[in-house]
């Protein structure tokens, strides 16, 4: 990319004229900048923090309160600090974006270039620069798993609706629609954050953000509920009847109600086949614990 189309890009998110796919040309490569040249250009991270307050000081009317401030405050650093000034310009290939998506009826497997593994969702979609030799940057929509290969100098980031999650080598589950983003780790550590708060999460760990009000919810979970749906069989070990509820709801689009509250924490192992029907399973329950399962007609299962 030369310096001539980095302005014109980072002009035009300014002014919110900026396409999406231009959008991930320019966060990627705002992100290489910033990687490449921190060593050079400040003394430390604290000056690099301080600068980006600055800056934020001088952008943060120009641009809405969201996730796309991260974006903006670095690459206004950039111009501040000339953009001539960074070795990369004119000697950087042109970036080309690829797209996965997955519009049949199957669970689709993506294996990229750094060796991890991202599980597609029915109706969802990935798209990346076509390099990671500097950044490993993903945008989501829809749900995938991920299996992240461990690299701690090049994070991975995926960004979905207005928060990024990061890691450096984990294997986690990304779930977004049009009000909220859930994410639940299986193994290792996450960072989930949008342009004020940043949560880590550890395994058998969820956060939910909210679209509206741009809010985070955290909880523990046991990750085999929300990984379930890409497995033929899911052998669920000492979960609770609250996790075969989200189960259910997750998986069925099936509401779940208690009686009573306390029915929640009552324990079992349970193992169910992709594509189980919901008699089958509430059959199951019924029989290896003492709780009492109703399908009823207007497809709500009752817990008593």
């Amino acid at each position: 990319m030369t310096e001539k189309e980095f302005k014109t890009l980072l002009d035009k998110f300014l002014k919110g004229t900026i396409t999406k796919e231009e959008e991930v040309l320019l966060n990627a490569f705002e992100e290489k900048a910033v990687n490449e040249t921190k060593e050079s250009v400040f003394n430390n991270d604290i000056e690099k923090r301080d600068i980006k307050k600055e800056i934020l000081s001088g952008v943060k009317k120009q641009i809405k309160p969201n996730y796309y401030f991260k974006l903006a405050i670095a690459a206004s650093i950039t111009l501040l600090l000339g953009v001539s000034s960074f070795f990369f310009f004119n000697k950087e290939k042109d970036l080309e974006i690829f797209t996965v998506a997955n519009t049949s009826n199957q669970i689709k497997t993506v294996y990229l270039e750094d060796g991890s593994k991202v599980v597609l969702n029915k109706n969802s979609s990935l798209r990346y620069i076509n390099t990671f030799n500097n950044t490993r940057h993903l945008d989501l929509k829809g749900e995938a798993f991920f299996d992240v290969k461990r690299n701690e100098k090049k994070p991975f980031i995926i960004k979905t609706k207005g928060i990024k999650t990061k890691v450096l080598g984990t294997s986690f589950n990304i779930l977004t629609n049009d009000s909220l983003v859930s994410v639940t780790v299986a193994t290792g550590l996450v960072e989930v954050s949008n342009a004020k708060k940043a949560i880590l999460l550890n395994p058998n760990q969820q956060v939910t953000y909210k679209n509206t009000s741009q809010t985070f919810i955290s909880k523990n979970t046991s990750h085999q509920i929300f990984i379930a749906w890409f497995k033929d069989v899911n052998h669920l070990e000492n979960v609770s009847m609250g996790d075969v509820a989200s189960f259910i709801r997750h998986n069925y689009n099936t509401e779940v109600e208690f009686i009573n509250t306390s029915l929640k924490i009552v324990p079992m192992s349970i193992t169910i086949n992709r594509n189980e029907s919901l008699k089958s399973i509430i059959d199951k329950i019924n029989y290896i614990t003492d709780l009492k399962l109703t399908l009823k007609e207007d497809n709500m299962i009752e817990v008593k």
